[in-house]
């Protein structure tokens, strides 16, 4: 998503835990000719959110669009799920949205003008076994989505999410890794393939541009049609 907006010209400042990869990043986004600001950011943590945002807007001046994207999953049949990975799930996977867009709204008011673009699931949607946290936390980001849309789309926010299906990532190693359940659930995919991150790209640099200022509050499902089963 990162270098699907700097394709399209933007400034791209990329946060995360891991600065070696975030490295990585920002090299193939600098090849664009954009600029790319690397935060080594714990997302749960308001009083490093808050330094983090601080500091983005006074290396560019101002954030037009916000991508939230952190989430773990944490998967745990519900009688043996542990309120500890309960907690840490939906700290990641939900406050951490909250706690990142309230630090960054205030300066989009101002402007009258912003975008945010929340990652959810097609497990927001649909449930499954063992997802007990993950689920609830994505589902909760698409009605926290709506509320946002509401609360924020006088001020010329616009707030959307996405739900991608099974995408091939660091996420979902472990899934693909059971090639017997993978060449099953392929043929259940109406396009037989699973989603890989490439497949995100359009859809992100269209929320972020000004082909979608009349589109808010709303969830954007990518999945390759599985939902539809």
């Amino acid at each position: 998503m990162a270098v699907a907006l700097a394709q399209a010209g933007a400034s791209v400042i990329l946060w995360g835990r891991r600065a070696t990869a975030l490295h990585r990043v920002a090299h193939v986004v600098r090849a664009f000719g954009c600029q790319a600001l690397v935060q080594r950011v714990d997302v749960t943590n308001p009083t490093t959110v808050r330094a983090a945002v601080a500091a983005a807007r006074r290396r560019f001046g101002r954030i037009d669009c916000l991508v939230n994207n952190a989430g773990i999953w944490g998967g745990d049949p519900l009688i043996r799920l542990s309120l500890a990975t309960w907690s840490r799930v939906l700290t990641t996977d939900l406050t951490s949205l909250f706690l990142v867009s309230q630090a960054v709204v205030p300066s989009m008011i101002r402007r009258r003008y912003g975008k945010i673009i929340n990652i959810s699931s097609t497990s927001g949607i649909l449930a499954h076994p063992d997802g007990g946290a993950y689920c609830t936390a994505k589902a909760g980001v698409i009605h926290l989505t709506r509320v946002m849309a509401l609360e924020w789309g006088p001020y010329g926010i616009r707030v959307n999410s996405v739900a991608p299906g099974l995408f091939r990532t660091d996420l979902t190693a472990d899934v693909f890794a059971d090639r017997r359940w993978i060449a099953k659930r392929v043929r259940e995919v109406p396009l037989r393939r699973f989603g890989e991150p490439d497949d995100l790209a359009g859809l992100i640099v269209f929320l972020a541009s000004h082909g979608s200022d009349h589109l808010t509050g709303q969830t954007i499902v990518i999945d390759g049609g599985a939902s539809l089963i």
